[in-house]
């Protein structure tokens, strides 16, 4: 956590995604449907990170703007007093910064103004576990580590099919959170129809849980996943397949092992596979 300093107060403010509370992310996602820059998204998350607004007052204060931060007791759940700071615009925007590990700068062009969008680094799962109309879902761990091939192999499917439905996102998520003790496919629609109910909100702060692991995982396996969303290499549900045939050495007794076999065994797996037939090529280009 950033320690930042106003007047002779000290406060903390996050410094990265995994710090980020559920409650702040949901407040960032009703902030990116809103028509709100870059630079703006960056303040309100300052404000209601600090649980502060900017209060007003008869007196005139010139060009500087006036902060009420509320303090919030160690023994009681609401605020019982505020401080109120009178910080320059300056001060503002500096401190606003602080959340620029939110956002990433496409890579710019010549003649054209650098765009900026939102960049969910996050590892942490917001929602390990889920309860949806007294049924209980299991979610997946930190990093998607524990997650099977096979749940990949549609997580990518369903997140693909997206572009053209974004209502697929209840299937994604229930590529990852299921009931039961393990992830079934024939339960998939079922769960699915269940995961519709959750707010929309809560839904893309999910999203961008895995939107987070993936690059996680491609800056892992940077042979195995390619581009900015790191979508797998021709990711398609037949191309997906044609990976499990791989894996499984075209062996069909060995492909239930490999769609039930843990996701991590699977990547590394690919990255050997990829770096032998680079390393093949580079041979052949040489000789």
């Amino acid at each position: 956590m950033h320690q930042i300093q106003i007047y002779d107060d000290k406060y903390q403010l996050p410094e990265r995604w995994d710090e980020l509370s559920n409650k702040d992310m949901a407040y960032l996602v009703k902030l990116t449907q809103n028509d709100v820059s870059i630079e703006q998204v960056k303040i309100y998350m300052l404000l209601y990170c600090l649980k502060a607004h900017v209060s007003r007052h008869r007196k005139i204060y010139g060009d500087q703007v006036r902060i009420s931060v509320g303090k919030e007791s160690e023994n009681v759940s609401f605020r019982v007093r505020r401080k109120k700071y009178l910080l320059t615009p300056e001060e503002v925007c500096s401190l606003a910064h602080l959340f620029h590990f939110l956002v990433e700068r496409e890579n710019q062009r010549y003649g054209i103004a650098p765009q900026y969008y939102i960049k969910p680094d996050r590892f942490v799962n917001p929602y390990p576990t889920l309860r949806i109309r007294m049924q209980k879902f299991i979610g997946p761990d930190d990093g998607l580590y524990d997650i099977t091939f096979e749940q990949f192999i549609y997580m990518q499917t369903y997140r693909d099919a997206m572009r053209q439905d974004p209502q697929k996102i209840n299937h994604l998520l229930a590529c990852l959170w299921y009931r039961g003790k393990t992830f079934d496919i024939n339960r998939l629609d079922k769960d699915a129809a269940l995961l519709r109910h959750l707010p929309d909100t809560q839904k893309i702060v999910m999203y961008w849980f895995i939107t987070g692991c993936l690059i996680n995982l491609g800056d892992q396996f940077p042979r195995v996943f390619s581009g900015k969303e790191c979508n797998i290499r021709n990711n398609v549900f037949d191309s997906q397949l044609r990976l499990l045939d791989t894996l499984a050495n075209s062996d069909m007794t060995k492909k239930d092992a490999v769609r039930k076999g843990n996701l991590m065994d699977a990547l590394y797996s690919m990255d050997e596979s990829v770096r032998k037939h680079d390393e093949l090529e580079e041979k052949i280009r040489n000789h």
